[in-house]
């Protein structure tokens, strides 16, 4: 069995991306998933992508292919007319295949492609939120993109076609060039390339690619950066102190008084929990469960101490996981405020049950607050206290609503827990975290890398003859 050099689970652990490392397949990325009910697998290899990440985007159009029945009687087609051989056809399409590429409007391209998208999304291959994000690229920066330069057929599409679309979209983020880059690849490659809209080489072609390449530098990687201890008690008191006290005068709607308690709440519990924000917007009263795990003092007492484990499962990865948090009393003091609060404004027919939003709406029979909203309020409160924050020692960017789970991770790191316990707890990629630890530990071990040499020097060497007479 061929050795394996790399393997990366995606489609939230449905299948695998494998590298191999041996054999007739060295150097090669396939997809792999296992048959359901038995201990084998279907496999297909990943043509034209040269690492891993290319791999993993292009996996999702070979495992939707991979699972398609496809037509057989198809590879049998008799001879016609004149008794030559019948043209060759397409493995799962049955279309004839052909050397030169054919041409339709851009504009039909995309949306046959996003079509298919969403027929994924339906059959729980990806997420719709991902189509959707595609779809919102392709409407505002990719077809205005291309009518500005002219292109409005696929067959206009060449070698540089693409290579002015980082200056267009210079106003976005590395990151975020990045991947719209990656998109429009995907669409080249899974709709245009397959569909005989567009020539296999010009995605071959490693002298001058079709997409150009975005160098990233590892500060753009750290867009969500960390909140030091003194930004973070600043946060907070303003939140607790200042802006809360606000709605009274400037929201003096009960529903404004609300939301900024909860928004308080909200921001102290995702801090300490590592979870994304929109997992603590979706989190429910029954995901919590709180254990008195005891503690001896130093008096050697045991005394009461609460842990609150919550059960909950990561959008994006589709990583479920339970987190030990240290939030049981903030938890409890929530649940507390939240019935004082229905019985004060007297809202009929509302009360908080095991299925309610830990943090929803109790105006609204517990629906969700928009994430948008919540990452406005953030960046109001941000804007406000500028001239008082730091900001992170590593990150020239500012801090955004994830900086809160960012913070949770390198807190735990330089508190000394396991990579591997951290990168479990946040449902984080492990390389990243290590990456993060690597980085925190040459602050951890400036001491001992600073320390002066006085007290180092080594003496002149003497043997010791365990003969000697004068021994001992």
């Amino acid at each position: 069995m061929p050795k394996i050099a790399d393997k990366r689970k995606v489609l939230g652990g449905r299948g695998s991306v494998v590298l191999y490392a041996s054999g007739t397949s060295a150097g090669q990325f396939f997809y792999r998933e296992l048959i359901k009910g038995t201990k084998s697998y279907m496999t297909r290899r990943i043509e034209g992508v040269s690492n891993m990440d290319e791999a993993e985007a292009a996996a999702t159009e070979v495992a939707f292919e991979l699972n398609k029945k496809p037509d057989l009687s198809l590879l049998w087609d008799k001879p016609k007319g004149n008794g030559s051989e019948a043209p060759k056809r397409d493995y799962f399409s049955g279309r004839v295949v052909s050397r030169k590429p054919r041409s339709i409007p851009v504009s039909q391209a995309v949306q046959n492609w996003l079509r298919l998208e969403y027929e994924k999304a339906d059959s729980g291959l990806i997420r719709r939120d991902t189509v959707d994000k595609k779809a919102g690229l392709c409407r505002r920066h990719l077809i205005p993109y291309l009518e500005s330069k002219g292109v409005t057929r696929t067959a206009q599409i060449d070698a540089t076609t693409f290579e002015g679309y980082p200056i267009y979209r210079s106003a976005s983020t590395p990151l975020g060039r990045r991947q719209e880059l990656g998109t429009i690849q995907e669409w080249c490659r899974n709709y245009l390339v397959k569909n005989r809209y567009l020539d296999s080489s010009l995605l071959l072609d490693k002298q001058t690619p079709l997409i150009p390449r975005t160098v990233i530098r590892q500060t753009d990687l750290m867009k969500n950066p960390a909140i030091n201890p003194e930004d973070w008690k600043i946060i907070v008191n303003y939140v607790r102190d200042v802006w809360k006290k606000e709605s009274l005068t400037s929201h003096p709607k009960a529903a404004g008084w609300f939301y900024r308690n909860m928004f308080h709440h909200f921001i102290l519990f995702t801090k300490n929990s590592g979870m994304s924000p929109e997992e603590v917007m979706k989190m429910k009263w029954k995901q919590i469960e709180i254990v008195d795990e005891g503690r001896i003092n130093s008096k050697g007492e045991k005394v009461s101490w609460e842990v609150a484990y919550i059960r909950t499962i990561r959008s994006k990865t589709q990583q479920a996981r339970e987190i030990p948090v240290n939030q049981a009393r903030e938890l409890r003091r929530w649940k507390q405020w939240l019935d004082e609060y229905i019985i004060e404004k007297d809202l009929r027919n509302v009360q908080v049950k095991k299925d309610s939003l830990v943090f929803g709406n109790p105006h609204y029979n517990w629906r969700a607050f928009s994430y948008k909203y919540i990452a406005k309020s953030w960046v109001e409160i941000r804007n406000k206290l500028k001239d008082q924050l730091i900001g992170h020692r590593f990150s020239p960017h500012p801090y955004t609503i994830y900086s809160m789970r960012s913070t949770f991770i390198e807190d735990q790191l330089m508190k000394g827990t396991p990579v591997m316990e951290v990168a479990e707890m946040a449902g984080h990629d492990v390389r990243e975290t290590q990456r993060t630890y690597a980085r925190l530990n040459l602050r951890r071990k400036g001491t001992e890398l600073t320390l002066p040499e006085i007290g180092k020097k080594r003496l002149e060497s003497k043997l010791v003859n365990l003969f000697a007479d004068d021994w001992g």
